[in-house]
């Protein structure tokens, strides 16, 4: 009993497009479907998604089941709810969080870092009850389940 976490992961040349001198959000989201499914889901939650879209999404970690099987539950879990600031800790989210990966880079100070490939449950990720195999995506308020198949038949 588990929670499958998905977000559209933008490539660096996805990035260097958008914000270069040829670039902007209306000539990349026509050059690269990825961006355009980012933008879509982003700004219009369920709205933007159609079931297409799914393959532009990647897993980004599991939810542990926990007592309450809860949408909300997950959302604080993955935006820091429970992050303790004066021990600098999120126990709750060391123990119900894994499968995450980390990336590690140079900062321009030059001094290094090392953080989660992933960000915080927000507006367009989708997330996956294994329980019942229902797909919901965030939206602005809330959670709408959606079909992430196609249901045609070739």
């Amino acid at each position: 009993m588990s929670y499958n976490i998905f977000q559209i992961k933008l490539s660096e040349s996805v990035y260097d497009f958008v914000n270069g001198s040829e670039g902007g959000h209306t000539k990349t989201a026509e050059k690269f479907p990825e961006y355009n499914a980012h933008l879509e889901t982003q700004h219009r939650g369920s709205e933007g998604f159609t079931t297409g879209m799914f393959e532009h999404y990647t897993k980004v970690c599991e939810v542990a089941g926990f007592e309450h099987r809860n949408l909300e539950i997950v959302f604080k879990i993955l935006n820091g709810f429970y992050f303790d600031e004066e021990t600098g800790t999120d126990s709750i989210f060391e123990e119900f969080v894994s499968g995450f990966k980390m990336k590690s880079g140079v900062r321009k100070d030059g001094t290094s870092y090392n953080v989660r490939d992933m960000h915080s449950l927000s507006v367009g990720d989708i997330v996956e009850d294994t329980l019942t195999g229902k797909f919901h995506i965030v939206d602005g308020c809330g959670f709408t389940e959606i079909n992430v198949k196609s249901l045609e038949v070739a």
